[in-house]
């Protein structure tokens, strides 16, 4: 921080310089009282002397005189009281000027001061934090010139010449450069100072850098227009009969190879392709989560009239989805075939409240409704699903079943399950089966269903009957977990 020294009185706050004033206008009263009272005295002395000496006797001017040394305690009085406020004047002056150096050294922000030509006469250290110099580097310099981008120039030095002619400014936002180049976006705030006669000297104000919450504003502006923009274009799919269409991957039963149900997958047609976990991860991030689940529920819904009375329907739900009143609403629309609809909770979903979350998958059993939990075996919470839900259907995740005829560990694994499905009589499907040889495996642990690519790959065309394994799928083809939904 600069030294106060000579700038103090620059620098000192209005109040502090009266203090100041005031100062010398007493130590000047001092000073009088003291030199007419030294005067006074040896006036009147020099009276009274003189009349003893010459033995004139004393006439009335001498008398006078004694009453002036009679006064003279009382003027002697007033002059040490003169001393006393002089000296607590300056003990003011003091701490007052300590104060504002305090103030100036604690400041948040910058404090300067330009004269009428805009160069800084004074600088506080907190041109360090904002703006990367020393104090003394930017001193005689000229504000603008120096710390203003050059496209900026003409209107800074606009607002500056209007603020000279007015009360200044308040809060004006700009930019200026700091010393390694890059752009500091900055609040700053200045007051004109004039003499006596009104005329312009130049500005006191201060600076302080806002870039951390400028950059947060503006990451801020471009989240809320990259939301505006992920609202419409799920809008424009919850709007576009054509944007989202429901396929269906068949379920067999692995002893009789019938086909037993289909699971309901999304697939979105807007260009560029985006997967459907793209889509619903967004639907969610913009509050349109329920609205996107529930849309692909209702498509998926128009297929039960195509598929024969024994066969099931499965569509993938979260659970704040499933626990939304508009479901049930959409479920009673469908009519008795809801009976035959099979609602699958993701392993990966959370769940905040298992209470309601059952309370409402009771009641969409008493309509025929049933529930699955999905991705079983993927981690902690899908047997937490399972023994807090008590599902109709447990679907085992591809993760167990890859391999299985290789891995004696997941055939294990996939026998636990199946007992276990067993005790509890439910109903276990193997997802993601893409050989023979897995599919093979699931009927000696005993599994009760399978789906995947070996048997059929998702198509807009309910499989009916299957006849035996699917072709075998190009190299490019998604895997069946890429064109899930929700």
């Amino acid at each position: 921080m600069t030294d106060f020294g000579e700038d103090a009185a620059e620098v000192m706050p209005e109040r502090t310089s009266r203090v100041a004033q005031t100062r010398r206008v007493v130590s000047a009263a001092i000073a009088v009282f003291a030199i007419s009272i030294a005067m006074s005295l040896a006036g009147y002395v020099w009276d009274w002397i003189d009349s003893i000496v010459n033995r004139d006797g004393f006439e009335a001017d001498e008398w006078l005189s004694l009453i002036g040394v009679a006064w003279l305690p009382v003027v002697a009085g007033m002059v040490v009281r003169l001393v006393r406020l002089n000296r607590a004047l300056a003990d003011t002056a003091h701490d007052a000027l300590g104060a504002y150096r305090d103030t100036v050294r604690t400041a948040y922000g910058w404090l300067w001061h330009l004269d009428a030509s805009n160069r800084i006469t004074y600088s506080s250290a907190g041109v360090r934090a904002v703006l990367g110099y020393e104090p003394h580097e930017v001193l005689g310099h000229d504000a603008i010139e120096m710390l203003v981008m050059e496209e900026d120039r003409p209107a800074t030095l606009a607002r500056v010449q209007a603020g000279a002619l007015g009360d200044g400014w308040q809060h004006w936002r700009t930019r200026v450069r700091h010393r390694d180049g890059s752009v500091r976006h900055v609040v700053t705030s200045a007051t004109p100072i004039r003499d006596d006669s009104g005329r312009f000297l130049g500005f006191r104000g201060s600076t302080v850098d806002v870039t951390g919450e400028f950059r947060a504003a503006e990451a801020e502006q471009v989240w809320l227009a990259g939301r505006s923009a992920a609202r419409e274009r799920i809008g424009t799919v919850l709007a576009d009969p054509g944007a989202l269409n429901m396929a269906l991957q068949p379920i067999v039963d692995v002893r009789t190879r019938r086909v037993v149900g289909h699971e309901a997958l999304a697939r979105f047609t807007p260009v560029p392709y985006r997967p459907p976990n793209v889509w619903f991860e967004e639907a969610w991030q913009v509050g349109l989560g329920p609205e996107l689940e529930l849309h692909a529920v209702a498509l998926a819904c128009r297929h039960l009239t195509r598929l024969p009375t024994d066969m099931y329907l499965s569509v993938n739900l979260s659970p704040q989805t499933i626990v939304d009143p508009r479901l049930s609403e959409l479920l009673t629309a469908v009519g008795p075939a809801a009976r035959r609809v099979v609602v699958e909770v993701t392993e990966h979903a959370v769940v905040e409240d298992y209470d309601a979350l059952a309370d409402v998958v009771r009641r969409l059993a008493h309509s025929g409704v049933r529930l699955a939990v999905d991705d079983a075996g993927a981690g902690y919470a899908s047997m937490q699903h399972i023994l807090r839900l008590r599902p109709d259907i447990i679907k085992l995740d591809r993760s167990i079943v890859a391999d299985a005829h290789r891995d004696p560990a997941r055939r294990a694994l996939l026998g636990a399950m199946s007992s276990f499905a067993g005790s509890l009589g439910v109903v276990t499907v193997a997802e993601g089966v893409e050989t023979a040889e897995e599919l093979a495996v699931l009927g000696s642990a005993g599994i009760t269903s399978a789906q995947g690519f070996h048997i059929a790959r998702p198509d807009l065309e309910p499989v009916l009957e299957w006849t035996g394994a699917a072709d075998d799928r190009p190299v490019d083809t998604p895997r069946p977990t890429e064109l899930v939904g929700p």
